[in-house]
């Protein structure tokens, strides 16, 4: 009986362990890698406006010149 109390508190003392490791890694995750995929989607939302301006510019010149 005590053989199985002290197995079942080591397999927790294991679990909690594993728990906080999982927990350091979720937190290295949140914190660095989730930063650079929103740096490079926001670097890549700037470029799409950028695109979007420019074909709407070069729509408007083609609109004045067709009225012109």
């Amino acid at each position: 009986m005590a053989d199985d109390i002290s197995k079942y508190d080591l397999e927790i003392t294991e679990l909690k362990s594993e728990i906080k490791i999982l927990s350091e890694r979720i937190s290295t995750i949140k914190d660095n890698h989730l930063k650079h995929i929103e740096d490079k989607i926001n670097g890549i939302t700037k470029i799409m406006y950028t695109i979007g301006f420019m074909v709407l510019g070069q729509l408007l010149w083609v609109i004045t010149r067709a009225l012109m």
